[in-house]
C-alpha cells in the first residue's frame, strides 16, 4: 500500500516508452550532430513542477541508473526529483562535479557551469551535459556557429543567455577533446551547442 500511495501521484512518463525515448533520442542525435538547429519535441509529456516537456524528455530518453542528475535550486522540486528517480531510476546528486546530467533555467545563478566535469584526455565522454531550460530559441544573428556538422554557418538565437555564460562557452570549446555539451529546451522546441561548436556572439 505505501508503494502505491507513493507512485499514485507521480505523473505518467512516456505514453509509449521505447517509441516515444527512441523518437526523443533520435531528435537529441540530430541536434547534437548539427549543432545550432531547431528541432520540435516529437512527443507530448507532461513535466513535473520545476522542469519543462523538452527537459523532461529528455531526462528521460537519455538518463538511466548508470547515469547522474544534479538539478539546479530552480529545478529541484519534490516532483521533479521523485518523477526523475522514478521514470529513469538515476541518482540524484548535490554535487554537479560530479553530474553527468546537469539540469538549470538559464535565469538562475549559472556560476555552477565552470564545475562541470569537463572528462580528460583518456576518456572525454565522462564529461557532463548541460541541460538548459530557456524561454526561447530562434534563428537570429545572436549566434553565428561553426564547426563539424554545419556546412558553412547557422544562426541561434538562445533567450537570456549572459556574457558570462558565452565566456565559459568560449572557454569550453578550447578543451576538446575535453568539454561540456549544451542542450538548450524550450516547452516545445530542442537545440545543442557540442563542445566542436565555435560561436561568434553578435
Amino acid at each position: 500500500m505505501t508503494l502505491n500511495a507513493q507512485t499514485s501521484d507521480l505523473l505518467p512518463g512516456f505514453d509509449h516508452a521505447a517509441f516515444d525515448s527512441n523518437a526523443v533520442f533520435r531528435v537529441l542525435l540530430d541536434a547534437m550532430s548539427r549543432p545550432g538547429r531547431i528541432y520540435d519535441l516529437p512527443v507530448h509529456i507532461t513535466a513535473p513542477d520545476g522542469l519543462n516537456a523538452s527537459a523532461t524528455a529528455t531526462l528521460l530518453a537519455m538518463a538511466d541508473m548508470d547515469t547522474t542528475i544534479w538539478l539546479s535550486p530552480g529545478c529541484a522540486t519534490k516532483a521533479a526529483t521523485a518523477h526523475l528517480k522514478f521514470h529513469c531510476g538515476s541518482p540524484i546528486t548535490t554535487n554537479v562535479a560530479k553530474a553527468d546530467f546537469a539540469v538549470a533555467r538559464c535565469d538562475e545563478d549559472l556560476s555552477f557551469i565552470t564545475e562541470l566535469s569537463v572528462g580528460n584526455a583518456e576518456y572525454p565522454d565522462q564529461s557532463a551535459t548541460l541541460i538548459l531550460l530557456v524561454d526561447d530559441v530562434s534563428e537570429s544573428t545572436e549566434m553565428i556557429c561553426r564547426g563539424p556538422g554545419i556546412k558553412d554557418t547557422h544562426n541561434l538565437a538562445v533567450a537570456g543567455l549572459t556574457p558570462a555564460f558565452h565566456a565559459w562557452r568560449a572557454e569550453n570549446h578550447h578543451l576538446f577533446p575535453c568539454g561540456v555539451d549544451v542542450i538548450f529546451v524550450t516547452d516545445t522546441k530542442i537545440a545543442a551547442l557540442s563542445r566542436t561548436t565555435r560561436i561568434e556572439v553578435k
